[in-house]
């Protein structure tokens, strides 16, 4: 795998996840297209991180929605599923493939929104990364 399937893959990944929310209750969605950084992985090579924050409108049942990705998730197979509490206090999974791709989704009920933290299964790629540079 390389640096554009790597990042084409989480990011259509999280577009997946982010499928059981339905259009009328997003208030608005913004999604990572680069990062100023690749970070090591333990194994050699590098992942991608990004990120997907889906405000949602105020009837939207965001605890319910989590609960969808859940279910969903959870039948799929190659992936595994674990119920967390966030840093914050709030719910979250964590949704980890066999294949080494990550997200953490976290539900925040004062903002009512689902923030998901991605990270890409590890690629390799020539040289190292440059410093301030949009991957």
């Amino acid at each position: 795998m390389d640096l554009a399937t790597a990042k084409q893959s989480t990011r259509s990944q999280q577009d997946e996840l982010m499928s059981v929310v339905p259009p009328a209750v997003v208030a608005t969605t913004k999604q990572t297209e680069t990062s100023r950084a690749l970070f090591e992985c333990e194994t050699g090579g590098y992942y991608w991180p990004g990120t997907m924050d889906v405000l949602l409108s105020g009837d939207a049942d965001g605890a319910a929605l989590l609960e969808q990705i859940k279910t969903d998730w959870s039948a799929k197979s190659g992936w595994t599923v674990r119920d967390k509490t966030s840093v914050n206090g709030d719910p979250e999974l964590v949704i980890v493939s066999q294949a080494g791709f990550r997200h953490a989704i976290e539900y925040n009920p004062e903002r009512n929104a689902l923030n998901v933290l991605s990270s890409s299964a590890c690629f390799q790629m020539e040289g190292k990364p440059k410093p301030g540079v949009d991957y």
